[in-house]
């Protein structure tokens, strides 16, 4: 990492699993996804970061892609969405419509054919992940993930399932703590598990987010901020469904 001098902090929105267009509660995940970009808007983060499952599966309709798009281009930052396993990123992917393909210019994919890695140079600030394309055991979303490239701040997105060290791999899209250690990032984006966990290993601020909403209401995020004194600072935020800060 480069010289502090100079340098702001960085603060980023974390948020993952909010499966629009879901039949068991479509109205619950809308009112995350408005309460997420309204809390990235009204505490003035730079990036929204979105890993994965943001629609429940690739048959939702196209009123909810253009739903979330219009949310997404209220933020007016980046916002950066990586394919989870709900939504993967293979041929019938819902990021392949032509909805998406006109979305919004603050509201980028990351996929396995293009922008593999995003640097947003305002920012000094690398984000790399590896979107679903099919869910299964031989999947691994850290797998020789590559160091940064040259930008101060660099985070890495993944969707899947974090794996005990001595645990047998049968799950899909395993995580395993070596991987988390050897991954070159200052924080380590996560989504496929609804509540929020931390994970790190070695030197590697790992965390899940959590969906945004529970069986009882809206949820929480996670507010990070890459701080050139003091490093990676992690905090949750609880939100109503207006996106108002709760304690």
């Amino acid at each position: 990492m480069t010289s502090s001098n100079g340098a702001r902090p960085v603060r980023v929105l974390h948020t993952s699993d909010i499966h629009l267009g879901s039949d068991y509660s479509p109205e619950l995940a809308k009112q995350a996804l408005r309460a997420v970009v309204e809390a990235a808007r009204s505490i003035r983060v730079d990036v929204l970061l979105l890993v994965g499952d943001v629609f429940d599966h690739n048959r939702v309709s196209d009123a909810t892609v253009q739903f979330a798009l219009d949310e997404l281009a209220r933020f007016a930052g980046p916002a950066v969405i990586l394919p989870g396993n709900h939504d993967c990123y293979d041929e019938r992917s819902v990021y392949h419509r032509p909805h998406f393909r006109a979305r919004p210019p603050n509201v980028h994919l990351i996929t396995s054919e293009e922008n593999p890695a995003l640097h947003f140079e305002d920012l000094d600030i690398e984000l790399w992940g590896r979107p679903v394309v099919d869910h299964h055991p031989g999947f691994r979303p850290l797998r020789a993930a590559p160091p940064r490239a040259r930008a101060r701040w660099r985070i890495v997105l993944a969707h899947g399932h974090y794996e005990q060290p001595n645990a047998e791999p049968f799950r899909s899209s395993p995580i395993w703590p070596d991987e988390i250690a050897a991954t070159d990032c200052d924080y380590l984006a996560l989504g496929h598990w609804d509540r929020m966990v931390d994970v790190s290993h070695g030197r590697v601020v790992a965390r899940y987010s959590g969906a945004p909403y529970t069986g009882a209401g809206i949820g929480a995020a996670l507010l990070v901020t890459l701080h050139p004194q003091h490093g990676t600072v992690v905090d949750p935020l609880h939100l109503n469904s207006v996106g108002q800060l709760v304690s």
